[in-house]
């Protein structure tokens, strides 16, 4: 699938033009449905949501007699058919935000309405949850976070019964760096299977891992909001991007160490996350990186499997557990040609409720905002200790919008820069890239210039936008550069 960029998107002038850049005729939806009367449309990507969604739109439909007309996409099917039915004046009542582009520029361009959320619902969330720049704009609230920022994606799974036989501890599994790495090589050395598997066809999710173990490894970090794209990331100490700094590059060498020792799974490069998770239930490798979903679709796919996972926190140079997110952006954002705003917002105030996160919980999907959930619905121990190594390990820092809502028209502005992260890891483990330290720094200096492009246009619009506002107030700036140089 063919995705645009950010401003190739804005500027785009027609649903032709958009069809043609996107290639559609051969992949997901022909083109959006048509509205009808009394109908709302919903497009969202919460796959393990669907069922809890579904009941919930049906308790709704027979209060309001407004039905819900509901789809749930993979991300990068999502991502374009809601491309075409903006350019389509088409758009779904609720959707998610698929288009890659900030909050504000949804605001800003018209697409989206605010939400006359009740009373009741607004008191639902606590002091400091919707952040202006984020969720509100002028103070009115346009979404809300479903899920939690203490969490990420790259939990180690394993096959409890391999890991043992590799000298590992079943109740945790690999915890350093040094220890993964040995793990998988007797792994593959047992003939059984291989040491790892991992989807790294899925760029983006790649990308999301190197971030993650990047800060594992003690890189200090900004975020726009929680996993945000590469142009949303920063080192907290200075506001610069940190692609080229030493932690990167030795996670990069740490995962091409895995491909020099040959553990992992042949292939993997062409693998997306679902194919690889499928293979690694089925027995073709030890250990898998994954969040915690994982158990969700284990144990719906693959229950004869669950038996024998086990899990644990990433692994780091050292051992020690550390991980740091910005804040969970706006779930589900209402369009501002929907016909039909009061039973929209009518659902949506429904999930703000404790019903719903007990619902969310035993979906076993992301961990929802309210933590407390898990422990009141009936979902496997699995499920409980990966939620529990997230909230005791990851440290929600705050977001640079909090200081300065106009980042995020910066991140609007700005042209995806190619390879992008997720390219230049793919390349490497698949051989195509020689000097990962040169081609870091490469990305870093591209996605400098571009960034300060993009602020010059902002700032010339009348805002004050500089690379301080991507730093962290408690975090200390380096005495050193590290690896620029």
């Amino acid at each position: 699938m063919t995705t645009i960029d950010r401003r190739t998107f804005l500027a785009l002038g027609g649903t032709a033009a958009v069809a043609g850049v996107l290639g559609l005729s051969g992949c997901g939806p022909s083109g959006p449905p048509a509205r009808r009367a009394g109908t709302l449309t919903w497009w969202d990507e919460f796959q393990p949501l669907e069922a809890l969604e579904q009941a919930t739109f049906d308790a709704a439909s027979g209060a309001t007699g407004v039905g819900v007309d509901y789809t749930v996409y993979d991300p990068a099917g999502l991502g374009s058919a809601l491309q075409l039915a903006q350019q389509s004046g088409l758009m779904p009542d609720v959707f998610t935000n698929g288009f890659g582009i900030p909050a504000l520029a949804l605001v800003e361009n018209g697409w989206v309405r605010p939400l006359d959320l009740p009373d009741e619902a607004l008191a639902r969330f606590p002091e400091g949850t919707l952040l202006e720049g984020l969720h509100t704009f002028d103070g009115r609230v346009y979404s809300f976070p479903l899920f939690t920022s203490r969490q990420h994606v790259s939990l180690t799974w394993f096959d409890r019964d391999l890991v043992e036989r590799a000298g590992a501890d079943p109740s945790t599994g690999p915890r350093t760096w040094d220890e993964f790495r040995q793990v998988a090589r007797r792994i593959t050395r047992g003939g059984e299977a291989h040491g790892w598997i991992e989807g790294l066809g899925l760029t983006d999710r790649m990308r999301q891992h190197v971030i993650d173990l990047a800060a594992g490894a003690g890189a200090q970090l900004s975020f726009t909001e929680a996993s945000a794209d590469s142009p949303g990331v920063a080192d907290a100490r200075t506001g610069d991007y940190p692609f080229d700094g030493d932690e990167f590059v030795a996670v990069l060498e740490f995962l091409g160490s895995l491909v020099h020792d040959g553990v992992m799974f042949p292939s993997s490069t062409s693998l997306d996350v679902r194919t690889a998770r499928a293979r690694w239930a089925g027995g073709a490798a030890g250990l898998f990186l994954d969040g915690t979903w994982n158990v969700g679709v284990l144990t719906g796919q693959f229950p004869d499997f669950l038996p024998r996972v086990g899990v644990g926190n990433m692994p780091t140079p050292d051992g020690t557990a550390r991980a740091v997110n910005g804040p969970v952006g706006g779930s589900f954002w209402l369009s501002s040609a929907t016909a039909e705003p009061e039973a929209a917002t009518r659902i949506l105030a429904t999930m703000t409720g404790a019903d719903y996160a007990a619902g969310m919980a035993a979906a076993m999907d992301q961990p929802p905002a309210d933590a407390g959930a898990v422990d009141r619905a009936d979902v496997p121990d699995l499920y409980r200790q990966a939620v529990g190594i997230l909230q005791d390990t990851v440290t929600p820092a705050p977001s640079p919008l909090e200081r300065q809502p106009a980042v995020g028209l910066v991140l609007s502005e700005m042209v995806q820069v190619r390879p992008t992260l997720g390219e230049i890891v793919q390349g490497y483990l698949g051989g195509n890239v020689d000097d990962v330290r040169a081609e870091l720094r490469g990305f870093t200096d591209r996605l400098r210039a571009e960034r300060d492009r993009a602020v010059a246009l902002v700032n010339a619009r009348g805002h004050d936008v500089g690379v301080d506002d991507w730093r962290r107030d408690d975090v200390a700036e380096p005495t050193t550069t590290g690896s620029r140089s």
